[in-house]
Formats: structure tokens, sequence, C-alpha cells
């Protein structure tokens, strides 16, 4: 049975990485506002965060195991999917694309639609049946080039690329792809 014949369902789903949920950007500077005991600097950096359009559209990790997750739509094209933020307000229906001088991955209501792929433990274009028992560790590639994202940490934030963020040239500095947990909702 092809792959492009069981890949036919959407389904919802939260991200995690090393036990942080995945969120917008957006989602985590709102949530430092919210911190009781914050200095009046970071209060700045967090509205001016949130007062820029791209940098409240880039997806990240939150801070804290306990932030809510940015929920996820994943609907499938052929043997690949677009992926769609479940979440009220202004990136409610935005798509993930891969910013092309950057290569950061973002939310956008108005980039052209982009495809990703799943690839988990022994199957290189999963789909659904492949993940949906419960939890199950993953990696999305950027396609139609088949890239794989990385995490990269600057100033405090993760930020997830489809480009090794290694400015060395060196291999022994090479990362491993992000290994994501999947948690299917349906």
């Amino acid at each position: 049975m092809s792959l492009a014949k069981v890949n036919n369902e959407s389904f919802s789903a939260n991200l995690y990485l090393d036990g942080l949920p995945v969120v917008l950007n957006q989602q985590r500077l709102q949530q430092t506002l919210r911190h009781k005991r914050i200095t009046q600097g970071e209060k700045l950096d967090a509205e001016v965060g949130l007062a820029d359009s791209r940098t409240s559209a880039l997806i990240t990790l939150a801070d804290n195991e306990d932030d809510a997750p940015l929920l996820l739509r994943f609907v499938p094209e052929g043997n690949c999917y677009a992926i769609q933020v479940i979440h009220p307000g202004v990136f409610d229906g935005a798509r993930l694309f891969i910013e092309d001088k950057t290569h950061n991955l973002l939310v956008s209501t108005s980039a052209p639609a982009q495809l990703y792929s799943i690839s988990t433990y022994g199957v290189a274009k999963a789909s659904l049946s492949n993940i949906a028992s419960g939890p199950a560790y993953i990696e999305l590639n950027s396609e139609p080039k088949d890239k794989p994202l990385y995490r990269q940490v600057s100033d405090g934030m993760s930020k997830f690329l489809d480009a090794n963020p290694n400015g060395t040239g060196h291999n022994a500095f090479n990362p491993k792809p992000a290994r994501f947990v999947i948690s299917v909702l349906k």
C-alpha cells in the first residue's frame, strides 16, 4: 500500500522538545509578562517582541514545562503535511513556513504554503498510523528538499531552522536534528 493512500487523515497534535512545549514566541512573551517578579528590562523586551509581528511569529519553546503547548493541525498533502496553527488571535489558521534568508521556522497567514514530512524510527515519511498509538519521537523535515529542523539557542531563546546552525564548518560541532515528541489529539 502506498503512503499517499494511507496519509489521508488530518489530525491535531502538540509538540515537545526536551520536555518543553513548542509554542509561538507570542505565547512565550505573554507568559513572561504574567510573571510577578520580572525586571523592567525583561518587561520592556517582552513588550517590544510582542509589538513586532515577525518576532511574535517565531516558533520556539516555552520557558516552563507546564506552559500550554501550541495546538497544530497536520493537513495531509501527498506524503507530506501542511501544518496550521490553531490559536485564538492574529495567528489562528497561520501556516508554518521557513523564512528564506534566516532559515527560521515561523508562522504566517500570507506566506505560500510549505510542506513538511514526519520521520520516526524506521519510517522516513510517516503518517498518522505510524504515530497515533501514543506519544512518539519524530523529526520534522521541510520539503521538498527533505531538510531536518535543528534547534538553535541564542539569547536564551530557542529557534528552529532547516539549516545546520554550526557556523564553524567543523563536523565535530554539528548538532543532531531536533527530535520532537508528538502527542496526537485527533
